[in-house]
């Protein structure tokens, strides 16, 4: 914003209560104003005792050298730039709420040492996926724990390290036998981890941007035996519905190429039934089980039925954005990428209080609330006007000319 154009605004809140905008190093300053304060400002006396709020105003600013720009709207310029601080705001308020990275993303495979990828390997010459990275210090670890621990030297093949003396006379990379990482206890309890992680992982899922896919089982609970391995058809022979909150997110995963020719579902029951991924550690797909598939930011969900699939609308939410939000958002109001917590749409009664408390509020929600009061009152009275009851129209008596017609 041009701060030399629009150095400073005066807001008029009520007949008592003013707001003073300006910039300062940080963005924007602002003042709250009772009357006794806009007098002392004034010279201790208005110019007239029947003068409005609006003119007396206009005439403070004049004094002040702010000129005499509308004092009850702001310049779009400015407004436009509250909002975008605003936003940035909201942005990082959202940040802050949002659970970590690691569990916002799909399952991802479990690596020895999170901070390392298996390009890390192929940079050192080293091609094979039979070993998982290693830094020095996880290196020290794993084998503690009795791993098998491997020195990766470029353009040679890896070594075992026998001792702790061995790690310390290499500074470059380590690795450890993925199946040996894989059978360890220290790989299934990361696994297991992730059931702890429901909503987060759930959230993950719906709001991933690429195609996906979910697998849901149901809860290993005495209560559920009746339902579990069972067809649609005996489901809804004893009165049960396909409920959400009887089943378990047990994986979530991107779709692969190889997922995407012939049949996507036929395709991840033949993989959940011969070729687990190593970091699936639940039964394999059978009956019961929930399938959801995302694709092109659609999200279906198909019932793995005695023979075939299903669809079971409603087990989801049909909005992704809006089971996104509402993980940060406490209303469905703000589908909007902005973290915005509190009254869907806030009152001028609303914006006026939170001013008077010191908070900074939005010129262009005050603008809106505005607006949308107005409007909405223009709406109550047509509304009004439409509700009454329509007069019938009275009978005039037929002319002497229909009745010799007649």
């Amino acid at each position: 914003m041009n701060s030399a154009e629009y150095r400073e605004a005066l807001l008029v809140l009520d007949d008592s209560t003013y707001l003073h905008v300006q910039p300062c190093d940080t963005g924007w300053d602002y003042t709250l104003y009772d009357a006794a304060t806009m007098k002392q400002l004034d010279g201790g006396q208005l110019d007239g005792a029947d003068l409005g709020r609006s003119t007396a105003v206009s005439h403070i600013c004049e004094d002040l050298g702010m000129g005499g720009k509308s004092i009850k709207y702001a310049p779009l310029s400015m407004i436009e730039t509250l909002q975008e601080q605003a936003s940035q705001q909201s942005a990082e308020t959202a940040a802050a709420q949002l659970p970590d990275a690691q569990e916002q993303a799909l399952d991802e495979y479990p690596m020895p040492d999170p901070a390392l990828t298996q390009d890390d390997l192929e940079k050192c010459g080293y091609l094979d996926g039979d070993l998982l990275p290693l830094s020095k210090e996880r290196a020290y670890e794993l084998m503690e724990r009795d791993l098998t621990v491997y020195i990766i030297q470029e353009g040679e093949n890896p070594a075992m390290a026998f001792d702790t003396a061995d790690l310390d006379a290499h500074d470059g990379i380590f690795a450890v036998s993925r199946e040996e990482w894989e059978e360890s206890p220290e790989f299934d309890k990361l696994v297991k981890d992730r059931m702890a992680h429901q909503e987060e992982r759930e959230q993950a899922f719906l709001s991933h941007k690429g195609d996906c896919y979910a697998i849901y089982q149901v809860k290993h609970t005495d209560e559920l035996r009746d339902i579990r391995y069972e067809g649609l058809e005996w489901i809804k022979s004893i009165g049960r519905t396909v409920q959400r909150d009887n089943y378990d997110l047990v994986y979530t995963a991107s779709l692969a190429p190889g997922d995407l020719k012939g049949s996507v579902l036929d395709n991840l029951e033949y993989r959940f039934n011969n070729e687990h991924p190593a970091d699936y550690r639940h039964p394999s797909m059978s009956v019961s089980d929930i399938v959801a598939i995302k694709r092109d930011g659609k999200v279906s969900c198909h019932y793995c039925d005695s023979f075939g699939f299903e669809p079971v609308p409603g087990f989801l939410p049909d909005n992704p954005l809006k089971n996104a939000e509402m993980t940060v958002e406490d209303d469905y109001g703000m589908i909007d990428g902005i973290i915005n917590n509190g009254p869907k749409e806030p009152t001028v009664a609303q914006l006026e209080q939170q001013a008077r408390s010191g908070q900074p509020i939005s010129l262009m929600d005050l603008a809106a609330a505005a607006h949308r009061e107005d409007r909405d009152k223009k709406k109550s009275v047509m509304e009004q006007l439409k509700s009454q009851p329509k007069a019938e129209p009275k009978k005039a008596a037929p002319k002497k000319s229909a009745e010799r017609e007649i």
